[in-house]
């Protein structure tokens, strides 16, 4: 009896915890099922507390300032409104699309590998323009049309002086990853160069742990009504 009784309340907490996650997860999002396809083959099923602070904005196509650390789930804060912005479809022979913009070589190329994992069910291309990496390979990636670029600023501020026929005139979307760290690495010139080269129409969405007074400066200067979420 007892055993029965407690698979009973083992099944009930079970079957309780399914019916929470079902309520509040991802598929509550209304995502491209594509989309929603890579995400809960990644093993995520419930959106953090970022996710569900920033994604329903995102989503709604609003610019956005959120304070986020890393580990806390921004990175698909970013890449799932990003991939819903697009269509989750490769356009031939297009523009860039979408921008993310990060402090480091290493952080962009975690957040290439991690998109390319939620992309793995739609035609999205993504590419790497990062410093370190030779730049022939970055000609040939940037001539294969992709969708999306995860790039550091300086790098691709050199990509817009050194190939004639590359504009960002084509961006609907960016992204600025930890954007406290970006302006104390420097960029800040790179970035107001990068946001000019870039349509004033578009999304924009910062991530930063902290917000210094020259980042809120930009935000303001850079983003349109955006909503501040912490």
């Amino acid at each position: 009896m007892s055993e029965g009784g407690g698979k009973g309340k083992k099944d009930s907490k079970k079957d309780g915890d399914k019916k929470s996650a079902s309520k509040s997860g991802f598929q509550t999002l209304g995502l491209p099922k594509e989309l929603l396809r890579g995400i809960l083959n990644m093993g995520y099923k419930v959106p953090t507390p970022v996710q569900r602070k920033t994604l329903p904005l995102a989503l709604a196509g609003q610019d956005l300032v959120c304070m986020a650390r890393t580990g806390s789930g921004k990175t698909a804060a970013f890449l799932v409104p990003l991939m819903v912005h697009l269509g989750c479809e490769h356009r031939p022979r297009g523009k860039v699309r979408a921008v993310v913009l990060s402090p480091t070589r290493e952080l962009a190329i975690q957040t290439l590998r991690f998109a390319r994992q939620m992309a793995k069910y739609t035609s999205l291309r993504a590419a790497l323009v990062v410093g370190g990496d030779g730049m022939d390979e970055q000609f040939e990636a940037l001539a294969a049309c992709p969708d999306v670029l995860i790039a550091t600023p300086g790098r691709l501020a050199h990509h817009l002086d050194e190939v004639p026929d590359f504009t960002l005139d084509g961006t609907e979307f960016v992204v600025f990853d930890e954007a406290d760290r970006l302006f104390e690495m420097g960029f800040a010139d790179e970035l107001r160069r990068l946001m000019n080269a870039m349509p004033e129409q578009r999304q924009c969405l910062l991530f930063s742990a902290t917000m210094p007074k020259a980042l809120v400066t930009f935000a303001r200067a850079g983003l349109n009504d955006p909503q501040v979420r912490d």
